[in-house]
């Protein structure tokens, strides 16, 4: 996909951190890093050094000026700039068309501490005695150059990771944002002893860094308490302190056992004493980092902590991104039936970041983007077919994983929370329009608790979702072309549509217990065509099971 994204450009007097910032920074904002010294090196052959040496600065700076065309015109880049590019209009011209300058400064004291070892190596230092007067002078030279750059940020006393993480916060814009009102509660399966306030969901790339901003922007003031899995503290836990330190909120950190197998009762009550034990009250806003399982269990804790803590997620795989930590649903398995025991805890914020889903398994990565093509069903044909375009049709193949696509990424969960923000803002308590948002999950929930959850959520509900289609077409109600479109699609995501070995006889069990049952009668979702889907009560045992077995005879013909 072709990014229109301005680029962020670092700039800024040697030793404040351009490339070491910009090489952070671009991780987080989830784009590539551009070195201008190292673009015009490779282009030469040789360090900067010995173009200088060999061409004197009037040479360099004429390839500096070819190099700043050439990044100029790309997009989507991190770019760090050497010292002295925006000593050339041409080159501020270049770099500002298609960019925002960001201008990092560092207090001369400081700039002669980080500069001295290497001062030798750099041609404008070397060969002066006295080093701070030299940069002193070379400031006072570059002043008026580095006056009007769109932003300034500080470097002094911070280190790259820390300088990234805040100026990642400033810059990272949101791709969408989503307020899902929540009306009064009365009579409904709701615990809320806080007042309902209703969830904002915001999405693009690097707003992780943006938490306690947010946090701060709906309210909170007191503690945070972060609830994550090992895994996800070990990749993104500075970064979420970084941004909870610079709103001036306090912090305490608690761990939790992922996956399905533990989304217990047990780990509720472990749960809800580890926050007594952290002298947790009513003002303390529980912060679930993680998965699916992570935000059911926290979800369903924060809820039932002293009749309901504030709550906010950090979804960190795909699946949660755009489906599992939106809409306030949380749940908590019994032995025999996925999410038996649940209720309504609405968070006060969710922060949906692509750039976290780059150390997703591909297994993983595959399960979110069921609920994908599930959300592109039921809303969003546009997507449906952006979908095919970079996922199915040979004329989009490139290099890599098209999955991984940080644009499509971005596109994919900004578009899923536009989709289900607004059924959920129409049906919270799932009273009508909101069961739309179960296609796929009817049969899908069945075939994962048999599996004793070794199938994964997202697996059983692309085969769901296949059955479901099934159904649809067998009835007339579908094309048999959009059946077909939709098995290809999800295939190219990796992901299965048609069931392992099944005991017929317990699934039907499982089936029965599903809590989308209501007065004996089974509710299922159909899609009639992409963007049109309907909940039907009238799909029996028996056409269910066929279902399975059409697409079964269709794998293996």
């Amino acid at each position: 996909m072709t990014t229109t994204k301005r680029n962020v450009v670092l700039t800024g007097f040697m030793g404040t951190g351009k490339t070491a910032v910009g090489r952070v920074l671009a991780d987080l904002l989830g784009r590539p890093f551009c070195d201008l010294d190292a673009v015009i090196e490779e282009a030469a052959g040789c360090p900067v050094a010995e173009i200088f040496a060999a061409e004197g600065e009037d040479g360099f700076r004429r390839r500096e000026r070819e190099a700043a065309a050439a990044v100029g015109a790309r997009r989507g880049l991190v770019v760090a700039t050497g010292g002295g590019t925006l000593i050339d209009p041409a080159n501020r011209e270049a770099l500002s068309a298609g960019g925002d300058l960001v201008l990092l400064t560092t207090a001369a004291p400081e700039l002669a501490d980080r500069l001295g070892d290497g001062a030798g190596q750099r041609p404008l230092l070397a060969g002066h005695d006295d080093l701070r007067a030299r940069i002193a002078e070379l400031l006072a030279e570059r002043a008026s150059v580095y006056a009007g750059c769109d932003h300034e940020f500080d470097t002094t006393a911070l280190d790259a990771d820390e300088a990234a993480a805040l100026l990642a916060a400033r810059l990272a814009t949101p791709l969408t944002e989503i307020d899902i009102p929540v009306p009064g509660a009365a009579g409904l399966p709701v615990l809320a002893a806080r007042e309902l306030t209703g969830s904002r969901v915001v999405t693009g790339r690097g707003t992780v860094c943006r938490l306690g901003a947010e946090l701060r922007d709906r309210g909170v003031t007191g503690r945070v308490v972060l609830v994550m899995p090992e895994v996800v503290r070990d990749h993104y836990l500075p970064r979420l302190v970084a941004s909870l330190d610079a709103a001036e909120l306090s912090w305490g950190l608690l761990g939790i056992r992922d996956g399905d197998q533990e989304k217990t009762f047990a780990q509720v009550e472990d749960l809800v004493d580890a926050l007594a034990g952290l002298s947790a009250d009513r003002g303390t806003c529980v912060v679930a980092v993680g998965g699916g399982v992570t935000g059911d269990l926290v979800g369903f804790s924060a809820a039932v902590y002293m009749r309901g803590a504030a709550l906010a997620m950090v979804p960190t795989t795909l699946l949660a991104q755009v489906d599992a930590h939106i809409g306030g649903k949380t749940g908590v398995n019994g032995r025999r039936v996925k999410n038996l025991a649940g209720c309504f805890h609405p968070p006060i914020l969710v922060v949906a970041d692509p750039c976290m889903l780059a150390t997703l398994p591909d297994r993983e990565l595959a399960g979110g983007m069921a609920e994908v093509v599930k959300s592109a069903l039921i809303g969003d044909p546009a997507l449906f077919d952006q979908l095919e375009a970079a996922l199915v049709d040979p004329a989009e193949n490139r290099d890599g994983d098209p999955r991984r696509d940080p644009e499509l990424l971005e596109t994919c969960v900004a578009a899923c929370a536009a989709v289900k923000g607004g059924v959920v803002s129409r049906d919270p308590w799932e009273l009508g329009e909101r069961r739309l948002l179960n296609l796929g999950h009817t049969l899908g929930h069945a075939l994962e608790a048999q599996s004793a959850y070794g199938l994964s959520h997202g697996e059983a509900v692309s085969i769901g979702t296949v059955a479901a289609l099934q159904v649809a077409v067998a009835r007339g109600a579908a094309e048999a072309d959009l059946l077909d479109r939709t098995r290809r699609l999800l295939q190219a995501c990796g992901l299965p549509t048609t069931p392992p070995e099944y005991d017929a006889a317990d699934l039907l069990s499982r089936l029965h217990l599903d809590k989308k049952r209501r007065d004996g009668r089974q509710f299922f979702v159909l899609p009639l065509a992409a963007g049109d889907v309907v909940v039907v009560d009238d799909v029996d045992d028996d056409e269910a099971l066929a279902a399975l077995a059409r697409e079964q005879a269709c794998a293996s013909s």
